[in-house]
């Protein structure tokens, strides 16, 4: 991302300084820039971030429109600052060095661990933007193409996650447990009153703690879905994240409930279906991992981001599957019973590794579990 290429394309009168490298990823480069002259609004400095060529008709090639898109309207994010299409390249506030949710969580503070998460459950609880004004402009930003992909995805992955745990671990119950997760789908897209914009990968690395709050960055997993979709970040919690471990007894509930009391559509708290339609999400999600985990988990890896150590992928499959059966055994026997399935193959084949997902380490002193302060 040279000075020449920003210039053709930033607005008259910027002029910004020599980049730092952010790291970025191998969908986007991202870098900081000192602000030699700009607007008094942009600060001392500012990230600009470049998307990389991505194969047509990825998800990762739609992430330019659809992190302009959640920058520009949901509450928490980085301000938007300047955007150019045909560089597929943008400028955002700076929100700062400062640690993340992941580093607190990673930490050795329960009582600021436990104080981060919730806060990061109720920025995710207001971010998320239920106004049919906003929401007309969000999918006009999106576009067809990208609002398709997503109603498709939701529906794909859990069918090809259990496709795979067939494949793989010979799960008898797929078929049933395929046709349960699909009315779940039907149910969630046809409750048309509770559709948001939303983040879509609010993962504790993508959470800034800066001293004026949480703030949330890296919005590439921005769309229009139901809000149980994002609850269940907090639910279950961290969805699609490597940041996932055994969370303290209690915070997971605490998170949902300040994720609800933050969130802007109404009749949640006294709607008894909403517990029900946040289950069925983290029930989706989790069958889903079963397509982006299974590979790890067969291979026995362990995550192992950005130089941080994650959960073994065998562990997280176990403690996931373990989830479904023990919350919603009832209420969805079939998925429970494919789990129950996968679970009994699991502890079959993997029975030389290590199968327990380990605790948080800021959870993990003698005053760890709990610390509500």
């Amino acid at each position: 991302m040279n000075g020449s290429g920003l210039r053709a394309w930033l607005p008259d009168g910027v002029e910004l300084g020599e980049p730092v490298d952010l790291g970025g990823s191998g969908r986007s480069q991202v870098q900081r820039r000192a602000v030699r002259a700009g607007p008094p609004g942009w600060g001392a400095s500012v990230v600009v971030k470049r998307f990389l060529p991505q194969p047509v008709g990825s998800r990762a090639a739609m992430g330019w429109g659809r992190e302009v898109t959640g920058l520009a309207h949901l509450p928490g994010a980085a301000q938007l600052l300047a955007a150019d299409e045909d560089a597929q390249s943008l400028v955002m506030e700076d929100v700062g060095e400062h640690p993340t949710l992941a580093d607190a969580l990673l930490g050795a503070d329960p009582a600021a661990a436990w104080r981060h998460t919730l806060g990061w459950a109720a920025t995710l609880g207001s971010a998320v933007v239920a106004d049919p004004r906003v929401l007309e402009r969000a999918r006009r930003g999106l576009g067809a193409e990208v609002l398709a992909q997503d109603r498709d995805v939701r529906r794909e992955y859990p069918r090809a996650g259990l496709a795979r745990l067939a494949e793989v671990a010979g799960v008898r119950g797929a078929g049933a447990a395929t046709a349960q997760a699909l009315d779940l789908v039907d149910w969630l897209e046809s409750d048309t009153s509770r559709q948001v914009l939303g983040p879509g990968d609010a993962c504790p690395d993508n959470a800034v703690l800066t001293p004026e709050g949480v703030r949330l960055v890296d919005l590439e997993g921005t769309g229009v879905r139901h809000v149980a979709y994002e609850a269940a970040y907090a639910a279950e919690p961290f969805s699609t994240c490597w940041c996932v471990f055994t969370p303290p007894a209690g915070l997971t509930t605490a998170m949902l409930d300040a994720f609800t009391g933050a969130c802007a559509v109404p009749g949640l708290r006294e709607d008894p279906d909403w517990p029900r339609q946040v289950r069925a999400a983290v029930v989706l999600w989790v069958l889903s991992g079963g397509l982006w985990l299974m590979d790890g988990a067969v291979g026995d890896r362990v995550m192992a981001p950005s130089r941080r150590t994650g959960p073994p992928f065998r562990a997280l499959l176990l403690a996931r599957w373990r989830w479904v059966v023990r919350e919603c055994g009832e209420e969805l026997p079939d998925i429970a019973h494919a789990c129950e399935e996968a679970i009994g193959w699991a502890l079959r084949s993997w029975r030389d590794s290590p199968l327990e997902l380990p605790g948080y380490p800021a959870f993990a002193g003698p005053t760890g579990d709990g610390a509500r302060t």
